[in-house]
């Protein structure tokens, strides 16, 4: 799994959104993509069709590579409420969104999905050849998508997966007067025109009373807001200017960016809200997720209500606890924060005439003032609490100026203590070993304990809403994977059936005896066992009543 606390990581992908950033001012790669014809599926011709959706992957290998063998599998057999179902693989995967992490080179892209996809099913299986569709999300864009589009705009397989789209958003006219759009948001900013131009042409096929499903990912917000769970104003130009004049409406809205599974449902579960993004990467806490938001796009019906959540609010919550692990799991960080302590040791000029010995809070004081650097290290300690104020960037006011202000007296005050007692234990030491030993202290018990400090920072503001990607994305969790299965019937009824790995493979053996299609590794520990998170959920073709979790009101969402 990515290491996002580690230095080198956090440098890299901080140039890298910066550079993206100020090049997305400029340019729009998607302009470019308008060179290219803008093509509209048509699938419509079939009686019946299977759809699987998947987001968010491309991290650590066995979450992925579990996911994308479920995926490749001929068949699911699933029993939910002592009822069993028989999914069949998707005849079309779509992925929402942030199909690499934690940055979109050509290396990352190749280790971290094509492989795991390829090895998942590397040839087509025997009847019609399954087809791949993909969005990109906000980790797809820090390149300015040049990857992204050569991997899914060139009509190049992978594995056993066709591509066939030309830009990074797609139109599929499905079967039954349903139909699957996949838009791109790029970092949230408004629908370029050529895209806008392309959904207009293809709400030219739609007949009125087509009904809509739409893929849509987006970097969204970490805390308490919204914007989790929801995109509102990059949609509601789409709906007022194109969908409604076409006499269409989207019933089903699939969102990722946020690595949970959780359903949210509109006024008589006519629409459907859902973000499923749990196709490898860590996991996000569902425990602070609104009962309420507010509707997506331009509907204006009232607001969506929680349905269901995956993982529970419970277990979530007991996972936060693992956050105090944090310098077991990112030893390069505690090097980092160490090697930053006897810096600010050296410029206190404490390896002069024995200063380091027995030193008590006062000396530090003293010290300060006295140190030929002063002004450096005041400077240094005034952007250190400028960091750490912008750092709590989830609260607002002054709730975050004394949350920053409190993390800093805690990782300033941290350093005194360890500078103390370091002095203290190599005070009755004589010559350099004492001062090798005294820095050599300061920069292990400096590092641990600034992780630590860091730890009980995100502990703590995370129990108040805080910091729930910052929390949770250091742990590396692998477990509580999602993907969707959609199926159109010969009724025309599209269900969705949410599938749940609670825990992921770890031990794989290779199997070159397997057919050309089949995985070039299978489990050697019993495999992934996975279950449908809340009953299937049935939207009603045009001219049906719609139904909703298998015409039952769905269960609390603390259940799931």
């Amino acid at each position: 799994m990515v290491r996002w606390l580690d230095p080198h990581q956090l440098v890299d992908t901080a140039g890298r959104v910066l550079a993206s950033g100020f090049s997305m001012s400029y340019t729009d790669s998607r302009q470019m993509q308008a060179l290219s014809p803008g093509q509209v599926t048509d699938r419509s011709d079939a009686s019946e069709l299977w759809i699987d959706y998947v987001s968010d992957l491309g991290d650590g290998w066995n979450s992925t590579f579990t996911i994308a063998s479920l995926l490749a599998r001929d068949e699911l057999e699933l029993c939910r409420d002592d009822e069993a179902h028989l999914l069949r693989r998707g005849a079309m995967l779509v992925m929402g969104g942030d199909q690499v992490y934690p940055v979109p080179t050509s290396t990352e892209y190749k280790n971290r999905f094509l492989g795991p996809y390829r090895a998942a099913m590397p040839r087509p299986p025997p009847g019609p050849e399954p087809e791949l569709f993909a969005i990109p999300g906000s980790h797809d864009w820090y390149d300015g998508l040049v990857n992204f589009t050569n991997i899914f705009c060139r009509q190049r397989p992978i594995g056993g997966w066709n591509t066939t789209q030309t830009r990074s958003y797609f139109a599929v006219h499905l079967p039954h007067r349903w139909w699957l759009w996949g838009v791109d948001l790029q970092f949230g900013d408004y629908l370029d025109q050529p895209q806008m131009d392309y959904f207009r042409k293809a709400a030219q096929q739609i007949e009125p009373g087509d009904q809509i499903v739409l893929c849509m990912a987006k970097e969204v917000e970490s805390g308490r807001k919204t914007s989790e769970v929801l995109a509102t104003r990059d949609l509601v130009d789409l709906e007022r200017e194109v969908v409604k004049p076409a006499g269409a409406r989207i019933v089903l809205y699939l969102k990722s960016g946020r690595h949970y599974y959780a359903r949210y449902e509109g006024p008589g579960g006519a629409t459907q809200l859902i973000t499923a993004g749990g196709g490898g990467a860590f996991l996000h806490p569902t425990h602070a997720l609104p009962e309420t938001v507010d509707p997506p796009g331009d509907d204006d019906t009232g607001p969506y209500r929680r349905a269901a959540v995956y993982p529970s609010a419970d277990w979530s919550r007991r996972l936060r606890k693992r956050v105090w692990l944090l310098p077991a799991y990112n030893l390069p960080l505690a090097a980092a924060l160490g090697a930053f302590q006897v810096l600010i040791v050296l410029m206190l000029n404490l390896y002069r005439n024995d200063r380091h010995r027995d030193l008590s809070f006062d000396d530090l004081g003293r010290a300060l003032w006295e140190s030929p650097t002063a002004f450096l290290l005041i400077m240094l300690i005034i952007a250190a609490f400028g960091a750490m104020i912008r750092f709590a960037h989830d609260a607002q006011g002054v709730p975050r100026l004394l949350i920053g202000l409190g993390h800093s007296v805690l990782q300033f005050g941290g350093l005194g203590a360890v500078v103390v007692v370091a002095s203290k234990v190599t005070s009755t030491w004589e010559g350099p070993p004492s001062l090798v030993a005294f820095l050599a202290l300061v920069w292990v018990l400096g590092g641990i304990g600034g992780v630590l400090g860091v730890a009980g920072y995100l502990w703590a503001t995370n129990c108040l809403g805080y910091h729930a990607n910052e929390a949770y994305a250091p742990l590396h969790h692998m477990d509580q994977k999602n993907f969707l299965r959609l199926h159109i019937d010969a009724s025309g009824t599209l269900t969705v059936y949410p599938v749940g790995i609670h825990r992921v493979c770890r031990r794989w053996r290779f199997s070159p005896e397997g057919a050309a299609h089949e995985p070039w590794l299978v489990p050697s520990d019993g495999g992934p066992k996975p279950h449908l998170i809340e009953p299937p959920l049935a939207l009603a073709g045009r001219g049906q009543h719609q139904a909703s979790s298998a015409q039952r009101p769905p269960p609390p969402p603390g259940d799931h």
